[in-house]
């Protein structure tokens, strides 16, 4: 027969039960520490998210009804944060802004839309040179006219690429990121 001692299990020295219990204490407390960094790490970058941030994209153009107010083309320079994946980097620009005959707001590009050159007000002596007084703008790589609205003047180019303007708060912004291109002349 069997005595009692024979029937329990081998016993465990006092040695493996403190190297256990230690590795099991050292694994709780990794575990909630990193759980605990992630929190906090999470709380410190979203603490802000109660106000909105706009999007580096995202241009403010000026007040509303400064910009309806306008009867002539104006060139506003912009600064901006182009964000694409993991690329982050500043940019500097302008866009032309008016007003159509209907009252709404026109934001053109002022990359031509045959070799992408930056394009300029055309000067009194281009406009009589090219003898049309619609001309307004010019390129400098290769002399095409636009008029006042971005449609080319004399030569079959599409119009200017145009951005959607954006209203929030009597405020008008725009998207840097979404030119909106234009059908044939």
């Amino acid at each position: 027969m069997m005595s009692e001692r024979e029937k329990l299990p081998p016993g465990i020295t006092r040695r493996a039960f403190l190297g256990t219990s230690a590795k099991l204490a050292l694994g709780v407390a990794g575990a909630l520490a990193g759980t605990s960094g992630l929190f906090v790490y999470g709380a410190m970058k979203h603490r802000d998210k109660g106000i909105p941030v706009r999007p580096g994209n995202i241009v403010e153009l000026g007040e509303l009804r400064q910009l309806m107010s306008l009867n002539v083309v104006m060139k506003m320079n912009y600064e901006a944060i182009y964000e694409d994946a993991w690329i982050s980097k500043p940019v500097k620009g302008s866009v032309y802004v008016t007003t159509e005959e209907d009252g709404s707001l026109l934001i053109m590009s002022p990359a031509c839309t045959h070799l992408g050159c930056t394009i300029a007000p055309a000067t009194d002596e281009e406009r009589r040179e090219a003898k049309n007084d619609q001309a307004f703008f010019r390129c400098p790589c290769h002399g095409a006219l636009f008029d006042r609205r971005g449609h080319s003047v004399f030569l079959d180019l599409k119009r200017l690429d145009l951005y959607e303007p954006i209203i929030e708060g009597g405020w008008v912004y725009f998207d840097i990121m979404k030119p909106i291109k234009q059908a044939e002349a």
